[in-house]
């Protein structure tokens, strides 16, 4: 039997972002004998992953942004949907799978995959327009899709009502996170951080929805407790000019390290002693997965969904951030934990058990289409 060809298509460039890596996940652990992937991306500068996707042996589309030319991006969309190379599309671009699962319809692909990553839209301008127009296609999203994936419970009904919809956990490779001493005093080291200086870490791009501007406040209010607080904020985005702008307003550049992006983001889970995500919103926050994974303590936002927690280490609290104060001056570094691999395994966590469960899924799909005369 030939491999099944499936295509994923996402809203910009591969960065290290969540979604990027979810895919990046299920990618490297499916059998590309069995399941070929390519990528169809919007933006034509190379990303974070594409040498490694190319170099095995997959194709990368990279396509015009549709928002400032939509005709085009269209046009090559649907060339690539008409080719009848592909049997099953996989959207992960939240809203917009409308516009792309609508088109997929229109060129007879036989499985179309909605992928709901979130439980709200991320726009950085909020124009009553654009979100009169995302809203919109929500709500159509499920009308064009020929089966529903979710990140959480939370976020699939967000993107589908009442309509059914499948969960697809967002495993990782559990041994990359697993915690290391070793990396620990090696990148300690290198950022001159001492035993005694607690530091509080975040992993994510900066925008509005991960709210890293509420823990530049934090900091200033711990600071005037104490000056053994460093901030750690692992990512890049738009917004990172702003929380420049406030560290250097409350005159805090010596306490807060800019990773940027980096290729390891795993090896900085390491260094932290308390991992903090304030977001606005999440459809399931992988990178909270990822720190829980590292045996570290968690404080995560009312709005991030609780079926992330496995481990018993997040407090999900409300976002006043003299409460965030006093939870972190209580917590005190722990002694993290050498392997918790089997208790995460049994939750859904390990990426080679999750990739062979999409892997038989795609080809169930495939099959199913193929018997009712689709393919």
């Amino acid at each position: 039997m030939n491999p099944v060809n499936v295509l994923y298509v996402y809203g910009d460039i591969l960065r290290h972002g969540g979604i990027e890596n979810f895919m990046m996940n299920y990618f490297r652990n499916i059998d590309s004998n069995v399941i070929h992937i390519d990528f169809a991306v919007q933006g034509k500068r190379r990303g974070a992953f594409d040498d490694e996707i190319e170099s095995a042996g997959s194709c990368i589309y990279r396509l015009p942004k549709p928002g400032r030319n939509p005709f085009r991006y269209t046009h090559e969309l649907k060339k690539i949907f008409k080719s009848g190379r592909y049997q099953i599309i996989h959207s992960h671009c939240d809203a917009m799978n409308f516009r792309i699962l609508r088109l997929a319809e229109e060129c007879n692909v036989p499985v179309r995959i909605s992928h709901s990553h979130n439980i709200n839209h991320v726009l950085q301008k909020q124009s009553i327009l654009k979100i009169y127009y995302y809203e919109y296609s929500r709500k159509k999203v499920a009308e064009y899709a020929s089966i529903c994936y979710a990140c959480s419970e939370k976020a699939g009904r967000w993107m589908y009502g009442n309509r059914h919809f499948k969960v697809i956990p967002n495993a990782i490779e559990l041994d990359k996170f697993l915690f290391d001493s070793d990396k620990r005093k090696v990148l300690r080291n290198r950022y001159n951080i001492s035993e005694n200086t607690i530091v509080l870490g975040n992993v994510g791009r900066f925008d509005v929805q991960k709210n890293q501007l509420f823990l530049v406040d934090l900091l200033k209010m711990l600071s005037e407790k104490s000056r053994e607080y460093r901030l750690l904020l692992v990512g890049n985005g738009w917004m990172r000019k702003h929380i420049e702008k406030k560290i250097r307003e409350y005159n805090l550049k010596e306490n807060v390290i800019f990773t940027g992006e980096v290729d390891n983001p795993q090896d900085y889970y390491n260094m932290m002693d308390i991992f903090l995500m304030p977001s606005l919103f999440e459809g399931y926050a992988i990178a909270l997965e990822e720190a829980e994974v590292n045996g570290l303590p968690c404080l995560a936002s009312e709005y991030v969904p609780e079926e992330v927690e496995v481990l018993n280490h997040i407090d999900f609290i409300r976002l006043d951030k003299d409460v965030w104060m006093k939870k972190i001056l209580k917590l005190s570094p722990v002694e993290r934990y050498a392997d918790a691999t089997e208790e995460l395994k049994k939750n859904g966590y390990d990426i080679k058990v999750a990739a062979k469960r999409l892997q038989n899924e795609y080809i169930r799909l495939y099959r199913e289409a193929r018997e009712k005369g689709n393919v």
